[in-house]
């Protein structure tokens, strides 16, 4: 099945009421399958009757493995270094596509006829993918919900209004025990230093000098009270705290983020966060740069874009 479990079980056309594979086939399957580890970021779990046959249980994990690594992109869709607009936005994107995926459920349970009958294997398959369903939202709600403009729900009330289920289970979605995770996150995150290097990741940083010279050229990316050879030295540096060198910016925000864009491949750590606790680089109205501004004047078609782009090019 192609696209998300929870939209491709309920297609019209290529849904799970179109799957004839017998049991030998889920059993197959099953021979060499992988079960994701679960979301270290999770807040909740789904509790749910034992699959006691090759389907169900085929289809159980594959339910399964989406729904953790659902979660598990959460942290990638709400950065540390976003801003609140940009958090507001992936939230409502994220809500319209799980909102989507209940309605298209209920939808087709309605159509189908699917009851509570477990032993029914199709029954199972698609409660089990309705609760994980459930799940994801409520994931979303309670990491995320200081970024909604809608009102937020239950686990009772998802059910209720997605799927006028008036005597949903609500033990079948469990909040976990984050207390222990959460002090070992914190204990290593004391013990982590912050990066202070930018990483470049080429032997020959000759090349490096010849494109930043040639943008400076371009955009006028730096002010005279700094050199091509200053930032060179800047961003090779093993850790950037020892340097002396303030970067003076010439260019616009917009060319500079974009600039980082483009240079970010060719670094482990150059990124708005680093470049912010480096607290090197200076604006053209001499603020030091934060990782908010380059994230709000992040642009596609900055001014020389082109130019930019190969010269780029130059470092491949």
């Amino acid at each position: 099945m192609k696209g998300s479990i929870f939209s491709s079980l309920v297609s019209i056309t290529n849904g799970l009421h179109r799957d004839n594979r017998q049991e030998k086939d889920f059993k197959y399957l099953l021979s060499d399958f992988k079960l994701n580890p679960r979301a270290t970021n999770a807040i909740f779990k789904v509790n749910f009757k034992k699959p006691l046959n090759a389907k169900k249980e085929y289809y159980q994990k594959l339910i399964f493995n989406e729904t953790e690594s659902i979660v598990a992109s959460f942290v990638k869709e709400f950065p540390e270094n976003a801003t609140t607009p940009e958090n507001k936005y992936s939230f409502t994107l994220l809500l319209n596509k799980f909102d989507k995926y209940l309605n298209d459920i209920a939808t087709y349970i309605n159509k189908r006829g699917i009851t509570a009958d477990l032993n029914n294997d199709d029954n199972y398959i698609i409660n089990y993918l309705k609760v994980s369903a459930i799940r994801i939202y409520a994931e979303l709600q309670e990491q995320y919900g200081q970024y909604s403009e809608t009102p937020q729900f239950t686990i009772q009330e998802i059910a209720e209004k997605y799927f006028n289920d008036i005597d949903f289970d609500t033990s079948k979605i469990e909040k976990v025990d984050i207390s222990k995770k959460v002090a070992v996150k914190k204990t290593s995150n004391l013990k982590r230093k912050p990066k202070t290097s930018f990483g470049y990741k080429n032997n020959d940083t000759s090349t490096l000098l010849t494109v930043l010279k040639l943008v400076n050229l371009k955009i006028d990316l730096l002010d005279n009270r700094t050199t091509v050879e200053q930032l060179h030295e800047l961003l090779l540096a093993k850790d950037f705290t020892n340097t002396e060198s303030q970067i003076y910016l010439q260019c616009e925000t917009t060319q500079f983020s974009y600039l980082v864009t483009k240079l970010k491949p060719f670094f482990i750590y150059f990124n708005p966060t680093a470049i912010e606790r480096s607290g090197k680089f200076v604006t053209k109205t001499g603020t030091l740069l934060k990782a908010n501004n380059l994230h709000k004047n992040k642009v596609h078609n900055p001014k020389e874009k082109e130019e930019i782009d190969k010269i780029i090019q130059q470092l491949q």
